[in-house]
This record gives C-alpha cells, sequence and structure tokens, in this order.
C-alpha cells in the first residue's frame, strides 16, 4: 500500500515510527507538500495520505478519515502571523501565499475572533518567505519549515498558540484519510501502530533533530498524534468556522470511519491513541 505524508518535520515525527523499525508495516511511504498528497490520492496514485483537514471538511464526500490516529498541535512555530506594527496598530492587509489555505483561513478566524479585525486579504502566489516578510503590508503570513529560524523584527504570533487561546483546544493540522468507500482494517491498524511506535521513541527522534530550545519544546510537549476527545472538540469549533466563515454552506460532516469490533480484531488489545 502507497502512503503520502508531508515533507514537514510535524509530518516527519508521525513517519518515524515507520523508519524506526519498531512495527512491520505494510506502506510504502511517499514525502510531498500536502496539496500534493491530496493530488495523489484524488488520483489513486497512492491509497491513504495525510491530508489538511480544510482540505477534507470542504469536501467530506469524497473521503474517509481514519481513526485514532491526526496531527495537531498546541502551538505551531511553523506558521507565524507578523504583525510590523504589533497589535496596538492598525491591521489593514494581510500578505499571504495562496498555497496555504487552511493557515490563511486560521490566521483570518484568529484576527476577527480573538482581535477584532477584519483585514483586507492581499494574495502573493509563489512568493518566498523572505519577499513575504518583506511586504509593505501590515500583517504577513509565514508558513514553512524555516519559519522558526527567521530573523523577523515585528511581533510573531505563533498560530496554533493562537487557535489554542480562542478555542481552548490543540489545532488538528491534518487528518489521515482515504477515498470513500476504499479504508480498509489493514490501513487502520498499520496507522495506529506507526503513531504508537512515534510515540514510543519520540525522546529518541527528538534527540536526532538539529532543533533550537523553542522546537525541542515543541516536538517534546505541543506536537499531537492522538486522535482523540480533544482532537474531536477542536474540530467542531473549526467546522463551524467554516460554515460562519461561509467556507462551506452547512456546518460540514466530520467523515471518520470506525471499525466495528470484528473488523478491530478482539485480539488486538492496542490500546487506542
Amino acid at each position: 500500500m502507497q502512503l503520502a505524508i508531508w515533507n514537514e518535520p510535524s509530518a516527519e515525527f508521525i513517519a518515524s515510527g515507520l523508519t524506526s523499525g519498531a512495527v512491520a508495516s505494510p506502506f510504502e511511504v511517499v514525502r510531498a507538500d500536502p496539496a500534493a498528497c491530496a493530488v495523489m490520492l484524488a488520483s489513486g496514485k497512492v491509497d491513504v495520505a495525510l491530508l489538511p483537514t480544510l482540505t477534507v471538511l470542504r469536501e467530506p464526500d469524497r473521503f474517509d478519515v481514519v481513526p485514532a490516529v491526526a496531527l495537531s498541535s498546541w502551538s505551531y512555530p511553523f506558521a507565524r502571523l507578523v504583525l510590523r506594527e504589533g497589535l496596538g496598530a492598525a491591521i489593514r492587509t494581510l500578505a499571504f501565499d495562496p498555497v496555504h489555505a487552511q493557515e490563511t483561513l486560521l490566521a483570518a478566524i484568529v484576527l476577527k475572533e480573538h482581535y477584532g479585525v477584519t483585514p483586507q486579504m492581499v494574495p502573493y502566489p509563489n512568493t518566498d518567505r523572505a519577499a513575504l516578510l518583506a511586504s509593505d503590508d501590515d500583517a504577513r503570513l509565514l508558513v514553512g519549515p524555516d519559519v522558526p529560524t527567521m530573523q523577523i523584527d515585528a511581533l510573531a504570533m505563533d498560530l496554533g498558540q493562537e487557535w489554542y487561546e480562542l478555542s481552548n483546544y490543540p489545532m488538528v493540522w491534518g487528518l489521515f484519510a482515504t477515498r470513500k468507500g476504499e479504508m480498509t482494517p489493514e490501513m487502520v491498524h498499520a496507522l495506529k501502530a506507526m503513531a504508537e511506535a512515534a510515540e514510543a521513541q519520540r525522546a529518541v527522534w527528538i534527540r536526532a533533530q538539529e532543533t533550537s530550545p523553542a522546537l525541542h519544546a515543541f516536538y517534546h510537549d505541543d506536537l499531537r498524534v492522538r486522535f482523540d476527545d480533544l482532537a474531536t472538540a477542536s474540530l467542531t469549533e473549526f467546522r463551524q468556522y467554516l460554515f460562519f466563515f461561509k467556507i462551506t454552506e452547512e456546518v460540514p460532516e466530520l467523515p471518520v470511519v470506525y471499525l466495528s469490533e470484528e473488523d478491530d480484531g478482539e485480539d488486538d488489545d492496542r490500546p487506542l491513541l
């Protein structure tokens, strides 16, 4: 089976459950950016993929979501909202790269609901982060693996932490999904085993990374792989905002497929994440 997963540090932690050798896996892993993962799943090039939550919720009739495993966090140093003059000044414009649709929507939600600001959205397609940061806009949205190490001489707000302060829940960045009707018990068991193996060797994986103290704390304390009650509550909040911000015509369904007890295996004593 083919598994597409993001070529980003947070997703690489989950994939480490496969590369650690702790579990035997039926998956051949393909790494790509989030948009490419969605295209590969839709075209049938992979069987299961990590997809942005927004991608799934925009078209819930196209996907089945795997239970137990998801990518969420209490903070997210790879997505920062940079305010040129801080919160005390007017925020009239927000510069963003349209490829980061989920983070852009989240920034708009946070600014409106938490700070009472609705800036004009200014797209900069295919613009590198340094050029985006250098724009004259009042706010700039920076997303990517190099964001934590960028030199930023302005207020830089962690978008994951802002969502937590707004909702009291961790932000669910990605869900594992298959095409509608194609999920199998083998996929679910394999993804659960991958997540459990990643959790078990989290400390070892962190030591192998070149991290700053802030990133070390993120990987150790804030990055989550559990699709639990906290993740579900966060998704409920996010789904309501999609309707409120007119991204969807109604509050979208969350197309999670739960296995029957027979399919889940009576002898499988691994704990649900």
